[in-house]
């Protein structure tokens, strides 16, 4: 959203890519203004809020107003009330003020006589003008304001009876509001711009475009028809004595745009505004101010069939003589907006959410046995949808697009849920020690009841249906509270399955020798595993808590020069708008000459990528040169960071203002890189300075969040240098092809060319500096040594080979081995050689053979592993390669495929976030430690091989295989010899010793990549080809002629027929069904034809896990069932 260019040509500079807008400044993409207001009405949570806008670039303009109609059409009988309304007003006055009036009448479309009994919908209001071309906002403030004061009228004038009626539907005065338009009706209005000051003649006018039919439609969307109006001049056609002098130029179309509310006859309009100006006050998407938080009850069960009822309730206690009704009770709302479930199965199934209501529509408890089971007469719809299983120990999130409708608790307010799924009893919950009804989950905030199971679907609700109880439901709910209610709670701890161990009594600073540093400052780093750079940063920070900071550490990587002056400036409030003026940017926060770090990483002798304790320690602004930046909670702070070289690092990011980096104290957003130094030098240098964004900042911010800090300083950080290269190492990988040649070739001819033809191929990757080949072998010495090729069996493959008559098919295996440095691991080159199989067999070009691979293939997965129970920091260098070795070792002997060819090569820590809970307790006047309990999820990167058929999805089998032997990982957590590449005894350093003593292993998750996007080869339209079209028309037909021959080939050479030749030994971990935990013999014995009416036994209620195979980045395959693996690899791009 965020454009600035630059004129001027530069080579050090950010190399990821601009984005394109405007100079300067920062522009909305939109053509009208973005103000809080829109973005409330752009990001309501209400379904009923819709918007209509046409278009600002009109020409017509209008001195006296202009007309439009709108229809409204909404099939559900609901009548529409506009909102806030977008104009587009041309003139200018200083400041630029213009005042807006509003006026409706009704319209009847069907006749051609015209009234003009407008009637005023709107008093003068002042809004802010933009120039024409953008919106000019009348807010929905105004239309509420404007309904106070004339309310406030109405109720005055009532008599004492008519005050205290209680009215619960939209009365006859109120279906007379000017601005609300009843269903199958329609209204027009008229807006007229105005001076403020109206003894100066009228600078403003309204601006049109010109439309085509008097009275045409123009737009329309579900709810609303727009249709064509007119300009008027001369005269007004309201409130004018010369409005007979009027005239109206037909048809013109209405630019702008109308933003309006859908609501039911029981709303009344006193009760809308209620929620209009509640809906205004400071908030997020909801639209209810305050924060989003989760309570979750676990994923520990004992038993699961196919639905659950319990009741979830408000903690928040009413108001003291309030009414729950009004909206000053409405502030202690909480808004459920999401739930996760438990699937343990990894298999698709439809769900549906309930809530229970009484016979007056308002939310209920679950327990009354009255209409219980009646689920269509009693319960409200909520969700409704399809999710997949993510298996034993993790949360199935129902997708937001599967949420019909956020569920609304009042303080106090209890509401019943039913959670069920619709096509077997794959939903997971557990037995209870409590009574039902019992609260046993709670954050403060949301309390989860104790509840009842049903063995069946749906229920039958004639008093037959069998329910078992206590269980308790397995999930978490999603919610939104007010900002009084949650902003000092916190989540409750989910249950595990053996007590949970007490919070430390002391707090160990892992940071206390590091200069900078005391013992009661803390840090928050970002990322360093930075992907481009620039010379500047540019980011905001907020506090939860007052703190100070006193410190940035700055990810550079010295590649230009051996120092570099460090500029920091700040600024209250966010740097987005303010990149280029100076004069908002009045704290200058450091400006010091940092120096490379003695022993820094050589990139000439020890290759490009710079370990990350190195990129922690490459830049650390020292405490005494940075001037300490006092802040208060809540508040909003930016950062401009920026060296002297374009050395400085940081990532490319997702959106200006998302959270990349959170703790308990502070919170860091995505910002933009600046391609310019120094700062705000564009006219000094003569350039438009340029900007890129989104960008993840890679860096560590160092705060003090007491009042004090020990006067006694910090000894310096200890710098430690890299280790000296060892040896070189020896890699073989082998490649495997059927070639598909003339039978009169020896096998002796056939391994010669295959050798030859697949040593050029490695040799030209080698030279190919696109290719990851080349840059192993320049940075760490590769020379592929040796190429030997071997025939091998049809059963080594897997399956057949069918040649075309007359020629043969040969299976050869290709062995190749490789020498390098030690720089890099033996297997990080396997998989870098196993992924460059596709770009072989495509760059395999020998005379008289076809090619296929069937050997094994580099597969890849992105996984999340989350740890409890740790230090409220992230892993520093040495606790990360700990983490990698342990959980490499873990899978490997743990991983099932179903012919024992999958292995682990490599585990990459690729992130970290924390979330930590902080208590504090009083050691020392003045000081406060803290009481550290944290999570840690960590993204990592898992490389393997693996040899199809059959296919497996790469990502599931690593997130099986953690979740299926948590307590083992952590075994081998606390229990793995410490790494011998950190020197000393790392038993006497704390930080290191205590991070995984405490573990708990929470589980993984696959983290799924976004589907690349599809790119399109223009056409070439160039009239002169004459031949265009017949050569369309030859490859269409050589096309289809080759799709037939596939599709042929597909059908004789069909997979499961190798199955069942060339089936694998080992154990069939896929192939099996699994069985499901359903409540037992009491089901059966209560209720005989429950299964039977569904078709199916409970005792042979089966569910099969499904695999698929990952191919890694470069491969396209799908999801497919492992009964049927395809004999045909695919395509992928060149390179990684």
């Amino acid at each position: 959203i965020l454009s600035v260019t630059s004129a001027s040509n530069r080579v050090q500079e950010d190399d990821g890519e601009t984005i394109e807008g405007s100079t300067g400044t920062a522009d909305a993409v939109a053509p009208h203004a973005t103000t809080e207001q829109e973005r409330q009405l752009q990001e309501s949570h209400s379904p009923n809020h819709f918007e209509l806008h046409t278009t600002y670039d009109g020409t017509v303009k209008s001195t006296h107003g202009v007309e439009f109609t709108i229809e409204n059409k909404n099939v559900d009988n609901q009548y529409a009330i506009v909102s806030a309304l977008g104009l587009n007003v041309a003139g200018s006055a200083s400041p630029p003020l213009c005042r807006i009036k509003v006026y409706t009448k009704s319209v009847d479309l069907t006749s051609t006589q015209t009234t003009n009994d407008y009637r005023l919908a709107l008093d003068t209001t002042d809004v802010m003008c933009s120039s024409d071309g953008a919106e000019t906002l009348i807010p929905t403030e105004a239309f509420l304001q404007y309904y106070r004061s004339k309310d406030s009228e109405r109720r005055l004038q009532a008599d004492e009876s008519e005050s205290n009626e209680v009215v619960t539907a939209l009365s006859d005065d109120e279906k007379d509001y000017p601005l609300l338009i009843p269903p199958n009706q329609a209204v027009s209005f008229y807006a007229v711009v105005l001076p403020v000051d109206d003894s100066q003649p009228n600078p403003f006018s309204l601006i049109s475009s010109g439309g085509s039919v008097d009275s045409a439609l123009y737009k329309a969307d579900a709810n609303i028809n727009l249709y064509q109006g007119g300009a008027v001049s001369n005269a007004y056609l309201v409130d004018d004595p010369n409005m007979a002098a009027a005239e109206v130029y037909t048809p013109t179309v209405f630019n702008g745009a109308v933003y309006y509310d859908l609501l039911d006859k029981s709303t009344t309009l006193h009760d809308y505004f209620d929620y209009v100006e509640y809906s205004l006050l400071p908030g997020d998407i909801h639209g209810m101010p305050g924060c989003d938080a989760s309570v979750s009850t676990g994923y520990i069960d004992t038993i699961g069939s196919f639905g659950i009822m319990f009741d979830v309730a408000s903690a928040v206690p009413p108001i003291d003589g309030g009414d729950v009704d009004d909206i000053t009770s409405k502030y202690q709302d909480l808004e459920i907006f999401g739930l996760d479930v438990y699937i343990r199965n990894l298999v698709n199934t439809s769900i549906e959410v309930y809530a229970r209501t009484d016979s007056e529509g308002d939310y209920m408890s679950y327990s009354p046995i009255e209409g219980q089971t009646k689920i269509v007469d009693n319960w409200e719809l909520v969700a409704k949808g399809v999710i997949e299983g993510r298996g034993p120990g993790v949360g199935t999130p129902i997708p937001q697009e599967s949420w019909l409708k956020n569920v609304v608790l009042k303080p106090g307010h209890v509401v019943g849920f039913y959670v069920t799924v619709l096509d077997g009893p794959d939903l997971r919950y557990r037995n209870s020690t409590i009574p039902e009804g019992s609260i046993y989950a709670t954050d403060g905030i949301l309390n989860v009841g104790v509840g009842r199971s049903w063995g069946e679907y749906p229920l039958r609700g004639d008093g037959s249906d069998v329910s078992f109880h206590p269980r308790e439901f397995s999930g978490t709910f999603h919610y939104h509270a007010h900002e009084g209610v949650c902003k000092s709670q916190s989540p409750s701890v989910a249950p595990t399955a053996s007590t949970l161990s007490p919070a430390p009594t002391t707090n160990t600073n892992a940071y206390k020798d590091e200069e900078g540093m005391c013992p009661s400052e803390n840090e928050l780093a970002t990322t360093f595993q930075d992907g481009t750079g620039s010379y500047c940063i540019l980011f905001d920070v907020s506090p939860k808590v007052d703190l100070t900071v006193t410190g940035i550490d700055l990810n550079v990587d010295w590649n230009s020069a051996d120092e570099a002056l460090v500029t920091v400036y700040a600024k209250n409030g966010s740097w987005f708008g303010f990149q280029n003026d100076r004069e908002a940017w009045p704290y200058i926060a450091a400006n010091t000459t940092l120096y490379k770090p003695n022993g820094f990483h050589d990139r000439k002798t020890q290759g490009p990528v710079i370990p990350l304790e190195e990129k922690m320690t490459s830049a650390i602004i020292p405490k005494k040169e940075f001037k300490p930046m006092p802040m208060k909670e809540g508040e909003t702070w930016a950062f401009y960071a920026c060296t002297s070289t374009a050395d400085l690092r940081y990532s490319i990011g997702s959106s200006i203002g998302k959270t990349c980096a959170s703790n308990s104290e502070l919170r860091v957003y995505e910002g933009a890189g600046g391609a310019d130094h120094p700062q705000f030098g564009q006219e000094e240098k003569g350039i438009d300075y340029t900007f890129y964004a989104p960008r993840v900042p890679s860096l560590k911010m160092r705060y003090d969040f007491v009042a004090e800090c020990p006067s006694e300083p910090p000894s310096s950080f200890d710098y430690t240098p890299s280790p000296t290269p060892q040896p070189t190492l020896t890699t073989a990988a082998t490649y495997t092809f059927y070639a598909e040649h003339s039978a009169d070739k020896s096998m002796a001819d056939v391994t010669y060319d295959m050798e030859y033809g697949v040593r050029g191929v490695l040799d030209s990757f080698v030279k190919d500096e696109a290719n990851p080949l080349h840059e192993h072998g320049v940075n760490d010495g590769l020379v592929v040594t040796s190429v030997r090729a071997v025939i091998v069996s049809a059963m080594d493959v897997g399956y057949l080979c069918i040649p075309e008559s007359p020629k043969t098919c040969t299976a050869v295996s290709i062995q190749v081995e490789v020498v390098h440095h030690d720089t890099v691991s033996t297997d990080e080159i396997l998989y870098d050689l196993l992924n460059q199989s596709d770009n072989v067999q495509r760059e395999l070009n020998v005379e008289g053979y076809e090619v296929e691979y069937v050997g094994s293939r580099a597969v890849e997965t992105d996984s999340e592993v989350m740890l409890s129970g740790v230090p409220d920091r992230e892993m520093g260098g040495s606790e990360q390669e700990y983490f990698a070795r342990v959980a490499k070792d873990f899978l490997n002997s743990q991983v099932v495929s179903d012919n024992d060819s999958l292995q682990i090569l490599a585990v990459t820590v690729n992130g970290q976030e924390i979330t930590a809970d902080s208590a504090a307790e009083n050691v020392a006047p003045g000081v406060r430690r803290r009481l550290q309990r944290a999570k840690n999820r960590i993204n990592v990167s898992v490389k393997g091989q693996y040899k199809p058929p059959p296919k497996i999805n790469f990502g599931e089998v690593v997130e099986e295989s953690i979740n299926r032997d948590r307590e083992l990982l952590k075994k081998e957590l606390t229990s793995k010899p410490l790494p011998a590449s950190v020197d000393g005894d790392l038993s006497e350093v704390p930080e290191f010793a205590d991070y995984f003593a405490d573990a708990e292993v929470v589980g993984a998750r696959e983290l799924k990549k976004p589907a690349p996007a599809r790119v399109f080869a223009p056409m070439n339209n160039d009239p002169a080809s004459d031949d265009g079209l017949k050569n369309i028309l030859n490859y269409a037909a050589f096309g289809i002629s080759g799709l037939i021959f596939l599709l042929t080939s597909v059908f004789f050479l069909r997979p499961r027929r190798f199955k069942a030749m060339f089936r694998s030994k080992s154990s069939d971990y896929h192939m099996n069904t699994q069985e499901v935990d359903v409540e037992e013999d009491q089901m059966a014995a209560l209720k005989a034809k429950s299964r039977r009416e569904l078709g199916y036994d409970d005792d042979e209620y089966i569910y099969t896990s499904h695999s698929s195979m990952n191919y890694g980045p470069q491969s396209g395959m799908g999801r497919s069932s492992i009964r049927n693996p395809s004999m045909t690899p695919s395509r992928g791009p060149a390179y990684r």
